[in-house]
């Protein structure tokens, strides 16, 4: 006698392959609700920067936090101004620019994800993309260069 096995019903598949699509979804958005990203991190990740401590290469050593010291035999030079703190000191500067386009529901900031280093006359800057938020809209409007040494901001673009 040969065990007889029954096919599920069509009913039984499709609550399975929704249950399974179901706790599917359900994992990647609770990861990508919870999960902490920070895009600065991830750029100066990108940019050669180490998760923590340092790497000393060329002369140069970077810092986790995307402060920069440039060794030269005994004459060391510092850039103190680290990736956050330009971001922070990029969205000061922004601040009386916005409490003026508030009114217009429009509001200019350095984009996180787009944080570069450029080199500009011998100095070190931390360089951002300027966008303007209009509703839900992003447009880009220049670039933000904050001073790595000085902490300066000047802006191409938009506002300059």
């Amino acid at each position: 006698m040969h065990a007889h096995r029954s096919t599920p019903s069509f009913s039984k598949v499709i609550f399975r392959l929704f249950t399974i699509t179901t706790l599917i979804f359900l994992t990647y958005f609770g990861y990508s609700t919870f999960a902490e990203h920070d895009p600065i991190k991830e750029r100066l990740y990108e940019l050669g920067y180490p998760d923590q401590g340092f790497i000393f290469t060329n002369s140069t050593i970077k810092w986790a936090d995307g402060h920069l010291t440039i060794v030269q035999g005994t004459y060391i030079e510092d850039y103190p101004v680290t990736a956050e703190q330009a971001y922070e000191i990029a969205r000061q500067y922004l601040a009386s620019y916005n409490k003026k386009l508030e009114k217009y529901n429009y509001k200019l900031y350095p984009d996180k994800e787009t944080l570069t280093e450029k080199e500009k006359d011998g100095q070190r800057y931390w360089v951002f993309e300027l966008k303007l938020k209009t509703g839900n809209s992003d447009f880009f409007a220049g670039f933000i260069w904050v001073n790595r040494k000085t902490g300066t901001v000047s802006v191409k673009g938009l506002l300059g």
